[in-house]
């Protein structure tokens, strides 16, 4: 079974985070993380929040890997720049 272990420092950061985020997958995320050091398994975690186990395994992956770097915010999205345009550059302009 794999967990996530947080300090108590880490456990506020989240909770607030939880209470304070404007967007729902951060506060699910971040929920996510408080539930599993608080023993929710990752099947129990899945269907709680109705995603893929992967997905949540992908949450404790990113969570680990920034604990690691400090590199990026692990619980926002990532850029995604969306469906490439339809129009081409001169039939905007038009």
């Amino acid at each position: 079974m794999r967990y996530v272990e947080l300090t108590t420092q880490q456990t506020g950061q989240l909770t607030e985070l939880y209470k304070a985020s404007s967007s729902h997958r951060e506060r699910q995320r971040a929920q996510a993380l408080l539930l599993s050091s608080r023993g929710f398994t990752i099947p129990a975690l899945s269907d709680l929040f109705e995603v893929d186990r992967d997905t949540i395994s992908r949450w404790f992956d990113r969570w680990q890997e920034w604990l690691e770097t400090r590199a990026t915010l692990c619980l926002q999205d990532q850029f995604r720049p969306g469906r490439p345009a339809e129009l081409d550059r001169d039939q905007k302009k038009r």
